[in-house]
C-alpha cells in the first residue's frame, strides 16, 4: 500500500470516527427548529443546519460515504427549498425530511472503516508519476519505416540531450522498451492505429495509460483529419514535415522532465477543516505545496505571503461565498491570472455558470476524487506557470528591443498605416533636429520630400501591409534635405491595431564617398586614356625606329660584305692565307649580324601581329613539317611519329611558327645521332589541362642552363657546332604565352630533350 493509500485510509477512519458526532448535531439543530424557535436563534438555527448538511453533502463522498453525501444532499435541499419563516417543513417536506434524517443515520452505521479507499488514488498513470527525472541523456524511440531519415533526425535530436534509439517496425520499439523504457516516443503517423504505438486513453483522463511514455507523431499532412488521427491516437503533439526539430526538443523537455525545481503552490480554501486537509494530503503526496484558509476574511495575506498557482475554493461558506470571494481576488491586479477552480456540491448549473462567470476557470462537482483533483490542480498551475514564463519572455524581449532601439544609431519611426506617427527614438530626432512631437506632428510625409518619387511609392507599400526599401530624399526640421536608406514593415500590436515600423539612415557620408569615387574613377580613366595614347605613340616610334635601323644597319652590312669580295678578288693572286682568313671571318660576322637584325625584327612583328583563334589540328601541322624538312634533307634518315593530338582553338600561323621552330631544334640537334627519332604527342594535365610535347634523342642539355632556353641570343651549343641565331625558342615561348599557356623543358646531355606546351581549351 502506497503512502497516500495509507493516508486516505486514516483520513476515512478519523471521518467515520466523527462521523455519528456530526449527525447527532444536525439532528439536534432540526430538533430545535421542530419547537418552532422564532427569531435570531431560528434563523441561526437553519444555518447551521444547513451549513452541517452542506459539509456532510460534500465530504460523505470524498471520504467513502456516498449515501451520506447523498442522504445530506436531500436535507440540504430541502430546506433551502422551504424559504419563508424558519421552522421545521409541514406535510410531505416534513415526512422526506425525517426519511432523510433516518437514512443519513442508518447510511453511517452501514458504511464502516473496512471498507475500500474511498476514491482512487493517483496512480503511476497520472503526470506526477509519468514525469520522468532528467538525467544526463533521456532515452527516445524514433520509430520511421524511413531508417536513412530517422537516423538523420536522430543525429539533431542528439544535440538536444536525447540518446536516441531508431526502429522501423513497433514491434522492434516495443521488445527494446521491455530492457530499458523510453522517456518518449517519436513516431511516423503511419503507426497510429498500431496498438503497440497508440494510446487511446489519454485522450481522456484515467488510468488507462500507465506506465506507458508519452506519444509524439509526425508525417507528411498538414489537413485536419491527419492531426485528429494524432489526437486519438493519443499523441501529445503532432509535427508536419519538413520537421521543426527545435519544436520537438522544447515539447520532448516539457514532457520528459522533472517536476519544476519549485513545487506547484496551492491555495485550498474550504471551510470544512477535515475535508480541506484531506485535499492539502492529496496534493502534498503529488508533490505540491499547498496552504489552507477555512475562513474567507483570511485569505488575503496567504495570498501574498503563499504566492499560490492556482487557489482551490468552495461556493457555500460562511460570512463569505465562494462566488464573491473569487470576484474580490480578480478585482486586485496581481492575482488576475490566478486560476481558480470551484470545489463544491453544488448542482444547480445556472449557479455554476455564474461562479465561472465570476472568475472560476473550473467547476468539479463533489465529492471529488484524488486523480481529479490532482489532474485539475497540475494542469492548471502549469498553465499558469507557461503564461507567467510567456509573459517575462515578452517582457524580456520588449526590453531588448526597447534597448536596441533607443541605443540605435539609426532613426526609428512608428507609425499608423496612414503614415501618422506614434513613437521615435532619439537617433531620429538628432537626424531630423527636431523634437519627439514635432515628428509626430509632421509624420511621415512631412518627414519625405515631397517631390521624390520614392515617396509615393513608400506610402503605398505601407497601406498596403508590405515591405518597403529603398532610398529617399528626406527633409530636416530647418529644411535641408539629406538622402536616406529607408525600409519598413508592419506588424499587428496586442490590440490588434495595425503598425509600421520605419527605419532610417542617414547616407549622406555614404553618397559623397560614392561621388568622389566616380570623380576618381572619371580622372583615372582619363589618365589610363593618356597614358595608353602615350604608349601606343612610343611604340609606334620604338617600331619605326627599329625599322629604320634595321634598314639603315642592312646597307652597311651589305657595303662590309661587297667590299671584303672586291677587296679579297682584287688582291687574288697577292693576298696571304692568313689575309684571306681574315677577310672570311669578316663576312661571317657580317652575315650574323645581319641575320640578328632579321631575327629582331621578326620577334618585334610577332608582337605587333593580331592573332585570330581557329580550330587547328596540331597533329596534321606536325606531320605536314616533319615531312618538309624530310624533303629539305633526304639524305637523312629520321624516325619520325606523331600520336593522334586534340584540336585546339589556336592561331594557325603563329601555332605553325611554334611546332616548325621546336621540330627544327629537334631535327638539327638530332643530325648526329646515326638512328634518329622524333615525337609528337600530348599527355592529360591537372584540371583538364592537355599538355603537348617534341621529344627527340639529340644532344640534349644540361639542366642547369635550362633558365638561359627561352632568353633571346642565349646559346647553349657554340654557332660552330650547331647554327642558329638563338631567337627561335624565346620566339616559342613569346606565341605559347599569347595563347594563354606556359611551355618548358626537360633533358640530360647525351640523352636527348622533350619539350612541353600547353594552349587554351577548345571552347564550347
Amino acid at each position: 500500500m502506497t503512502s497516500l493509500a495509507l493516508y486516505m485510509q486514516t483520513q476515512r477512519a478519523l471521518y467515520a470516527d466523527g462521523l455519528p458526532e456530526k449527525i447527532r448535531a444536525l439532528e439536534a439543530a432540526l430538533h430545535q427548529l421542530d419547537g418552532g424557535t422564532a427569531g435570531p436563534s431560528g434563523q441561526e438555527a437553519l444555518l447551521f443546519v444547513l451549513a452541517q448538511a452542506h459539509k456532510l453533502a460534500g465530504s460523505g463522498g470524498t471520504f467513502g460515504f456516498p449515501a451520506v453525501s447523498e442522504a445530506a444532499a436531500r436535507i440540504e435541499k430541502i430546506l433551502s427549498e422551504n424559504p419563508g419563516a424558519p421552522g421545521f417543513p409541514d406535510g410531505d417536506d416534513r415526512l422526506m425530511l425525517e426519511a432523510s434524517l433516518e437514512a443519513l443515520k442508518a447510511a453511517a452505521t452501514k458504511d464502516g472503516p473496512g471498507a475500500d479507499t474511498p476514491a482512487s488514488a493517483p496512480t503511476a498513470g497520472s503526470e506526477a508519476a509519468r514525469r520522468q527525472p532528467a538525467g544526463p541523456a533521456r532515452l527516445l524511440h524514433i520509430i520511421d519505416p524511413d531508417g536513412v531519415a530517422a537516423s538523420q533526425l536522430a543525429d539533431q535530436l542528439g544535440h538536444g540531450g536525447y540518446q536516441i534509439r531508431v526502429f522501423t517496425r513497433p514491434a522492434e520499439a516495443s521488445q527494446a522498451a521491455l530492457q530499458e523504457g523510453p522517456a518518449a516516443i517519436l513516431a511516423d503517423i503511419a503507426f497510429s492505429a498500431d496498438p503497440l504505438v497508440a494510446r487511446p486513453g489519454l485522450a481522456a483522463p484515467g488510468p488507462t495509460t500507465e506506465g506507458r511514455a508519452p506519444l509524439l507523431l509526425m508525417g507528411a499532412g498538414t489537413d485536419f483529419p491527419t492531426r485528429l488521427a494524432a489526437v486519438r491516437a493519443g499523441a501529445a503533439g503532432y509535427f508536419p514535415r519538413p520537421l521543426d526539430v527545435r519544436a520537438i526538443i522544447a515539447l520532448l523537455d516539457l514532457l520528459t522532465s522533472a517536476e519544476p525545481t519549485q513545487p506547484y503552490r496551492v491555495l485550498i480554501i474550504e471551510d470544512d477543516e477535515a475535508l480541506a486537509g484531506f485535499y492539502a494530503g492529496v496534493l502534498q503526496a503529488a508533490g505540491m505545496q499547498t496552504s489552507i484558509v477555512t475562513e474567507p476574511r483570511e485569505v488575503m495575506a496567504p495570498l501574498v505571503d503563499f504566492r499560490p498557482d492556482v487557489i482551490t475554493c468552495d461556493i457555500h461558506m460562511p460570512q463569505c461565498n465562494g462566488i464573491e470571494l473569487a470576484t474580490l481576488i480578480r478585482q486586485q491586479p496581481e492575482f488576475v491570472r490566478v486560476p481558480i477552480i470551484f470545489l463544491s456540491a453544488e448542482t444547480s448549473l445556472h449557479k455554476q455558470a455564474q461562479a465561472l462567470r465570476q472568475g472560476g476557470d473550473d467547476f468539479i462537482t463533489k465529492p471529488v476524487s484524488p486523480e481529479t483533483l490532482v489532474s485539475a490542480a497540475q494542469s492548471r498551475a502549469r498553465r499558469h506557470r507557461s503564461l507567467l514564463a510567456a509573459e517575462d519572455t515578452l517582457r524580456i524581449s520588449e526590453e531588448r528591443f526597447r534597448l536596441v532601439v533607443e541605443t540605435s544609431l539609426d532613426g526609428f519611426l512608428q507609425s499608423l498605416p496612414d503614415g501618422t506617427v506614434v513613437a521615435t527614438n532619439q537617433a531620429a530626432c538628432t537626424m531630423f533636429r527636431m523634437s519627439e512631437q514635432q515628428i509626430r506632428t509632421a509624420g511621415i510625409a512631412g518627414l519625405v520630400d515631397a517631390t521624390d518619387p520614392a515617396m509615393a511609392g513608400l506610402m503605398m507599400q505601407i497601406s498596403r501591409s508590405a515591405r518597403f526599401r529603398g532610398e529617399l530624399t528626406c527633409v530636416r526640421g530647418d529644411g535641408t534635405r539629406f538622402p536616406a536608406e529607408a525600409s519598413s514593415s508592419q506588424h499587428v500590436n496586442s490590440e490588434g491595431d495595425v503598425q509600421v515600423s520605419v527605419i532610417l539612415r542617414d547616407i549622406t557620408e555614404r553618397k559623397l564617398a560614392e561621388q568622389e569615387i566616380l570623380q576618381l574613377n572619371a580622372e583615372l580613366e582619363t589618365r589610363v586614356e593618356k597614358r595608353t595614347a602615350q604608349l601606343t605613340a612610343a611604340t609606334l616610334e620604338l617600331q619605326a625606329f627599329s625599322q629604320a635601323l634595321a634598314h639603315d644597319l642592312r646597307q652597311p652590312y651589305i657595303a662590309i660584305n661587297g667590299m671584303t669580295r672586291l677587296l679579297e678578288k682584287e688582291m687574288a693572286a697577292g693576298i696571304s692565307e692568313r689575309g684571306r682568313h681574315y677577310l672570311q671571318r669578316i663576312r661571317a660576322g657580317v652575315s650574323q649580324m645581319n641575320e640578328r637584325t632579321d631575327s629582331l625584327l621578326a620577334l618585334a612583328q610577332l608582337s605587333r601581329t593580331q592573332s585570330r583563334r581557329e580550330q587547328v589540328d596540331l597533329g596534321a601541322m606536325s606531320g605536314a613539317i616533319l615531312k618538309s624538312l624530310q624533303l629539305q634533307h633526304p639524305e637523312r634518315q629520321v624516325a619520325s611519329q606523331v600520336q593522334t593530338l586534340p584540336a585546339v582553338q589556336a592561331d594557325a600561323g603563329l601555332v605553325f611558327h611554334l611546332l616548325n621552330t621546336l621540330l627544327g631544334n629537334a631535327w638539327k640537334f638530332t643530325s648526329r645521332q646515326a638512328h634518329a627519332e622524333i615525337t609528337v604527342g600530348s599527355e592529360p594535365g591537372t584540371d583538364g589541362e592537355i599538355i603537348f610535347f617534341v621529344r627527340d634523342n639529340g644532344v640534349g642539355f644540361d639542366m642547369a642552363y635550362a633558365d638561359k632556353l627561352f632568353t633571346a641570343f642565349q646559346r647553349l651549343h657554340s654557332p660552330g657546332e650547331f647554327a642558329g641565331a638563338g631567337i627561335g625558342l624565346a620566339t616559342a615561348r613569346r606565341i605559347v604565352t599569347r595563347h594563354g599557356g606556359r611551355i618548358w623543358a626537360t633533358s640530360a646531355p647525351g640523352q636527348g630533350a622533350c619539350f612541353y606546351f600547353t594552349l587554351a581549351p577548345v571552347s564550347r
